[in-house]
């Protein structure tokens, strides 16, 4: 008797999900692998009750996460703040290629860069150059 249909196969590749079906192939439902879920994910209305479900079910509580995962979600609120902060007159500070001594950074405002200089006993910052 056949329950199912095997989606496994070179022709359904990247596997997502099976069609359960009877013995006459009608088909009864789908069958959805938690680790699949990130490739329909996308593609499924938010307030749908199967999006739902999924979510719930391959719920991650932070503190379980690996520090990969961690970063993904991390990555987006930081890119927020970052940009909230250069709108109220802030800067982002990090450092690239420029940066070839330790005491140089990148200071990055809304409508500059610099390439600055920081004394780390006395915390005083010094332009080197502009950037933008």
């Amino acid at each position: 008797m056949k329950n199912s249909v095997n989606l496994n196969t070179a022709e359904h590749q990247p596997l997502a999900l099976s069609i359960l079906v009877d013995a006459k192939d009608h088909p009864l439902g789908i069958f959805l692998p938690l680790e699949e879920w990130p490739k329909l994910r996308a593609d499924i209305n938010p307030e749908n009750p199967l999006y739902k479900l999924m979510a719930n079910l391959t719920f991650i509580p932070f503190h379980e996460m690996s520090l990969e995962e961690q970063s993904l979600v991390l990555e987006e609120k930081v890119r927020d703040a970052q940009m909230t902060n250069l709108e109220k007159g802030s800067f982002i500070s990090y450092r690239n290629e420029l940066c070839t001594s330790p005491d140089l950074f990148i200071n990055e405002y809304g409508d500059r860069k610099e390439l600055v200089s920081v004394d780390a006993k006395t915390g005083k910052i010094t332009l080197i150059k502009l950037l933008e």
